[in-house]
């Protein structure tokens, strides 16, 4: 992944315009405390990451899409199968589990997501001076 590309701060989950300081007060994608609380702005650039309020409601219009596109495929199958008694006892449940135990970290993703859309990476920043 290439420093500079919104795809490397997403993934990161780095500061949209500097791509050194952290989105997250904690890192990582998994994490037991503070979940979704970030800093007001980049400790590295100033970039503030409280643009308005209810500026992070929007992740939700983000991450629905990308749990139906998990779970239509997954009914699908799961109408398809002739015996449906074995996916709907345990298949369909550990999938459902298991997208619960992601949802902390789709919410990071698609914050992330939200943010490189509306702050570009700026190469001044990264400049030794």
């Amino acid at each position: 992944m290439k420093k500079g590309t919104k795809l490397y701060s997403v993934l990161n989950l780095r500061c949209p315009r500097c791509q050194e300081g952290g989105l997250f007060i904690n890192k990582g994608w998994i994490v037991f405390g503070q979940m979704l609380d970030m800093p007001k702005k980049c400790p590295r650039c100033g970039q503030s990451y409280r643009m308005e309020p209810g500026y992070y409601t929007a992740a939700l219009w983000i991450s629905y899409p990308i749990v139906l596109l998990v779970f239509i495929p997954l009914i699908i199958l799961g109408l398809s199968l002739k015996n449906l008694s074995m996916f709907f006892t345990f298949v369909y449940p550990g999938i459902v589990i298991l997208c619960f135990l992601f949802q902390i970290p789709l919410m990071r993703f698609t914050r992330a997501i939200l943010l490189n859309m509306s702050v570009d990476f700026d190469r001044h920043f990264n400049d030794p001076k």
